[in-house]
């Protein structure tokens, strides 16, 4: 009790009943406040030491090298935390070509939420950015048509052909694309439906070439801002 009270008030104080002689010594500990100052006045002079530098008293101090091990750990942390914010929640990718006409420009930028990635929670009139089945290397931006169990028309451009349209259904594990410039549109009309597998993500938003988020994919373009 007598050193815990000692230590508080970093001082020696008397014993009743103890002559000075007897009186018990306690050196004072360190108490670095919040601010980094001390209320020891060993702190600043080396506690006394010969040799001793005014670190050697502070608890909270670290060599150079410790310091930078800490700062590498947090530059680490912190691009394993974009890392993963990216490929997992959002992303902000280019967009180029007539294709998507008149809904998106030629060019611009939109945000694609990989939570949807894999196809889980897309329904038809979404748009999401996929791997081209046929070259993976190729990263493509289209409408949802159709999901699976659904029935298509293969290619709704051929009646104004006087050609005979054909209607298919959308295989298990599949969804069927297009997009919305069907004349100057490369999609699933040339190389089949599409595997859910290869949807990166849903498109939610345009920030580039005009700025709106896509909450109502069927609403008129006349009626869009």
């Amino acid at each position: 009790m007598y050193r815990l009270f000692s230590r508080h008030y970093g001082r020696v104080l008397p014993l009743r009943g103890y002559t000075p002689s007897t009186t018990l010594h306690y050196k004072p500990q360190i108490f670095v406040r919040r601010n980094g100052t001390a209320t020891s006045p060993n702190v600043g002079g080396g506690g006394g030491r010969e040799g001793a530098t005014p670190e050697d008293d502070l608890p909270w101090y670290h060599p150079r090298w410790r310091r930078a091990l800490a700062s590498l750990i947090v530059g680490i942390k912190l691009l394993a935390f974009t890392h993963l914010v990216v490929s997992k929640v959002f992303i902000i990718s280019q967009c180029e070509g007539p294709s998507m006409l008149p809904t998106l420009p030629t060019s611009g930028s939109v945000v694609v939420n990989n939570l949807y990635s894999r196809g889980r929670g897309v329904k038809v009139g979404d748009l999401i950015a996929a791997h081209r089945p046929d070259d993976m290397d190729v990263m493509l931006l289209k409408r949802v048509i159709g999901m699976p169990g659904d029935y298509v028309v293969v290619d709704p451009m051929a009646a104004g052909r006087g050609e005979e349209t054909m209607m298919v259904r959308v295989p298990d594990g599949h969804c069927w694309i297009a997009g919305d410039n069907l004349s100057h549109s490369i999609d699933s009309r040339f190389y089949g439906p599409v595997p859910l597998a290869l949807v990166m993500g849903k498109v939610v938003a345009q920030v580039a070439g005009g700025r709106r988020w896509f909450t109502d994919p069927f609403t008129e373009v006349s009626k869009r801002d």
